[in-house]
């Protein structure tokens, strides 16, 4: 169950890499968020995660390889396991607002093109997680203990799997090298009540603009006291650290300087209108000659787009805009780039199939795909994935299961898959084989909220309350919400399950969480 991207054009942004930082800080203290009642537009998330590691003008050329090795110079004030617990309580808060766009297939699809980045040294040895983020703007930005958000208008925006790569390198650099553990130390000997407020606001998605005015105000004034003597020399390392990667990945270096170039004559084009984040870090000719500087001492490489990032941005260019118009607005686009000829074939059916299925169309849908098949030399996931969707809307789940068994046959670990055949068996009303099959699902992705969502549904079906619940907790512990998971285990607990070790297992994780729910109040206070 793809949640729907609302209003993405792909338009303009910025790359906070190679224009300044954009990471977010942020304590869980709840007196904090009642501060900011106003809801604010989730396009100015970016601005506010800018001010945190702020843009800073690049050193003098006879500097640039001179550039200062932070490195671990914050190793002993900020451990990394206190990273990953900030950077999960932020990612959590924002799947609960509604913020992280949870489609299983781009989000794995991304994970999978970043490890091409995140294998080489110095990412080898850290743990990454990136996932999208559901803004049409073009924007990236690291958070503590290696949680790299993509806004899905960067991966519209982007004109090659290499620009995307530079973008996701820089981010990469800035984790390695450990600038978010120095802010957070910096910070915390500071204004943490501050910032935390400033992030807090920044994840409330709605509509207040005078609210956003101000906390961008405030989120500037922070940068500019605190953190641009430490962001000048972490911008430049984190390019340095990018370019290194990308040149070890295998992608064209050239391709940062080309993203910066437009971006930069964007701004200068449609200076009123220009993209949010040049407004606030602006991309320098001076910085861009610097890098440009670096890449001469290499190698030229290009290397084409792989099929998996055309077929990605497709889907993405294509529910963009999921309303009536708007998917009108996609078969247009797509129909208009096939015809002439100005995208991948495969691709441009590709995103008509995927505009049909969403209108629910499932004649245009089945033809539309049939083209991609066509085009391509063997089945792709993502195209079976999309046939067997359409069979499964149209209802008949027979012959989506029929299709999800030949492409799970090629790939058994696909979450997007393995989602998708639960509920073509909840569908087919086969409640007993679904619940083997989903928890075999769940060996192989145990933090996976959508796949314990489904096995609650199915033992529901089952009328076994005490299963059902018990799922439902797991589901919201994987959510950050502890206190409703709470509320579902004691519900499983009045349930009176027959089965006496099921009966023992609940007592147990109720127990644990109840402490864990406890040790994260106490912090709180404290």
């Amino acid at each position: 169950m793809r949640q729907r991207l609302g209003g993405r054009s792909g338009g303009g942004g910025s790359l906070h890499g190679a224009t300044g930082g954009a990471s977010i800080i942020a304590t869980p203290f709840p007196e904090v968020s009642r501060l900011f009642s106003a809801r604010l537009p989730s396009r100015c998330m970016a601005g506010l995660l800018a001010a945190v590691l702020a843009f800073a003008p690049p050193l003098a050329q006879s500097q640039i390889d001179n550039l200062p090795r932070l490195g671990d110079a914050s190793a002993d004030e900020l451990s990394p396991s206190m990273e990953r617990r900030i950077g999960e309580s932020i990612v959590g808060e924002m799947q609960r607002r509604g913020m992280i766009d949870d489609d299983a297939e781009l989000t794995d699809w991304l994970n999978r093109f970043a490890l091409a980045l995140t294998s080489t040294p110095p990412a080898s040895g850290h743990d990454f997680r990136f996932f999208l983020v559901q803004d049409s703007t073009l924007n990236a930005f690291a958070l503590p203990g290696g949680f790299v958000g993509v806004h899905t208008g960067l991966i519209v925006g982007t004109q090659s799997e290499s620009e995307l790569a530079s973008v996701l390198a820089h981010e990469i650099g800035h984790v390695t090298q450990r600038h978010i553990a120095r802010m957070l130390a910096r910070q915390r000997q500071s204004s943490v009540m501050m910032i935390a407020a400033m992030v807090l606001a920044a994840l409330a998605a709605g509509s207040n603009p005078q609210a956003a005015g101000g906390l961008a105000s405030l989120g500037s004034t922070v940068a500019q006291q605190q953190m641009l003597g430490f962001s000048r020399d972490a911008e430049r390392e984190a390019d340095r650290v990018g370019l290194d990667m990308l040149r070890q990945g295998g992608f064209d270096a050239d391709a940062m300087v080309s993203f910066l170039t437009r971006l930069q004559n964007a701004g200068r084009l449609y200076e009123s209108g220009a993209p949010e984040y040049l407004r606030t870090h602006p991309v320098t000719s001076a910085r861009i000659a610097d890098i440009q500087a670096r890449i001469s001492e290499g190698r030229y490489r290009q290397r084409p787009d792989s099929l998996e990032f055309r077929l990605a941005r497709a889907k993405l260019r294509a529910l963009g805009d999921t309303s009536v118009d708007g998917l009108q607005a996609s078969h247009t686009y797509f129909e208009r780039q096939l015809r002439d000829r100005t995208i991948d074939e495969a691709a441009g059916w590709f995103g008509l199939a995927t505009v049909a299925a969403a209108q629910r169309d499932a004649a245009q849908a089945r033809a539309a795909i049939a083209e991609v098949r066509r085009r391509l030399p063997a089945p792709h996931r993502f195209v079976e994935r999309l046939a067997a969707q359409v069979e499964l809307d149209a209802g008949q789940p027979r012959a989506a299961l029929a299709l999800l068994d030949g492409a799970l046959a090629r790939d058994p670990s696909s979450r997007a898959l393995l989602r998708l055949r639960g509920r073509a068996l909840f569908a087919e009303k086969r409640y007993a084989e679904a619940v083997p099959f989903l928890e075999q699902s769940l060996a192989l992705h145990r933090d996976d909220p959508q796949l314990w969502e489904l096995l609650s549904e199915v033992q529901q079906a089952l009328d076994h309350p005490a299963l059902a619940h018990r799922a439902a907790a797991e589901r919201f512990v994987l959510l950050g919400a502890l206190p409703a998971a709470v509320e579902q285990l004691r519900l499983a607990q009045r349930a009176r399950p027959a089965d006496f070790h099921v009966a023992s297992q609940i007592d147990s994780r109720l127990r644990e969480l109840q402490a864990q729910w406890q040790r994260e109040r106490e912090e709180r206070v404290n």
